[in-house]
């Protein structure tokens, strides 16, 4: 049994008008706003965690239990929750859509724009091809966000869980994964029958290791109707119909440098591209790009201390765009 964790205390400076003081989340990037500057301090990113494991009939159960306090009024607040034996898993962790080892390592709670790092319930069932070769097959919960025509008043409604499946192809010298998404998406206007359509999304990712102190990732996602997975509608007006889905397409490219025991480095690029719908206002987001590097020090052990970079760009559906820089440092205790 382990308790785990860290307490992660955030000051973030902003040359630039953004609104989303606490992350570094490029939407809220505000589009021909007068100039402005913002000075931010907090701890909600601190992490407590339960991690036990015990051995029954030659196998291992493991439950873990996670969570934080980055929501409304610093409230605790569940991150993962789930149990695992063998080829089993049942709970809220990662969406087996995402890859975690490919995820960007930045002191910036938000991370890159086409990053997939959303946590959700799920029942997911996992084996092997070969000793380099495993697959994983999930039934997951399933949100959505539509923009109804306007005049229409009603519900995003989930016919079906989210079917995703995922390959994964691991070496020592790094790992490269493939992963689809099925999902029907459902919209109920007030006193009307539930409308549908299906949506799919496919992710690759890759991570190698160049050398034993440097290695590079990269992820490519795209699909329909997937933009919540980035916090972006599915679905919005198109004009002449109802409603479309939305195409998503986004791709990061990134390295770590490990410059001696005490110093390392992270650096990532990132852009995502919503296809806007005809019928969608002038102002809805139609690209983001993000990009983050930083330098982190551990001078005690247990102890890390680092600054970042961050400079972000949103571009409006009518090509306008607004830019965003900022400089966030961090200081990390983690639990023994």
């Amino acid at each position: 049994m382990k308790i785990g964790g860290y307490v992660k205390a955030d000051f973030i400076y902003d040359f630039d008008p953004i609104e989303s003081t606490d992350t570094f989340d490029t939407t809220t990037i505000p589009v021909g706003a007068p100039p402005r500057t913002n000075a931010r301090f907090h701890a909600r990113q601190t992490r407590l965690s339960f991690d036990t494991r015990w051995n029954t009939q030659d196998t291992d159960v493991r439950i873990y239990v996670e969570g934080d306090f980055f929501s409304e009024g610093n409230r605790f607040r569940l991150r993962q929750a789930y149990g695992e034996r063998d080829w089993l898993l049942v709970g809220q962790t990662w969406t087996t859509f995402t890859d975690v080892a490919a995820a960007p390592a930045t002191l910036d709670f938000e991370g890159s724009v086409s990053a997939v790092n959303r946590r959700q319930a799920q029942l997911r069932v996992t084996g092997e091809l070969s000793p380099r070769v495993t697959y994983a097959f999930s039934i997951e919960d399933t949100r959505f966000i539509i923009e109804p025509p306007m005049g229409v008043i009603g519900t995003a409604r989930s016919p079906t869980p989210d079917f995703v499946g995922r390959l994964r192809w691991t070496n020592d010298w790094g790992r490269f994964q493939v992963a689809c998404l099925y999902r029907t998406l459902g919209f109920q206007p007030i006193g009307e029958q539930v409308f549908t359509s299906d949506g799919w999304g496919i992710n690759t990712s890759g991570v190698v290791l160049l050398t034993n102190t440097c290695k590079v990732y990269s992820q490519v996602v795209f699909g329909e109707g997937i933009g919540s997975y980035r916090d972006l509608p599915d679905a919005a007006p198109a004009l002449n119909s109802g409603g479309r889905l939305l195409g998503l397409f986004g791709w990061m490219v990134g390295c770590t440098k490990e410059w001696n025991d005490t110093f390392s480095s992270n650096f990532t690029y990132a852009e995502n591209s919503l296809d806007n719908a005809p019928g969608q206002r002038l102002d809805e987001v139609s690209k983001t790009t993000y990009l983050a590097a930083n330098l982190l020090a551990k001078p005690l052990e247990r102890v890390t201390v680092g600054i970042e970079f961050l400079h972000g760009l949103r571009q409006n559906n009518d090509g306008n765009t607004g830019e965003a820089n900022r400089i966030q440092f961090a200081l990390i205790f983690d639990l023994p």
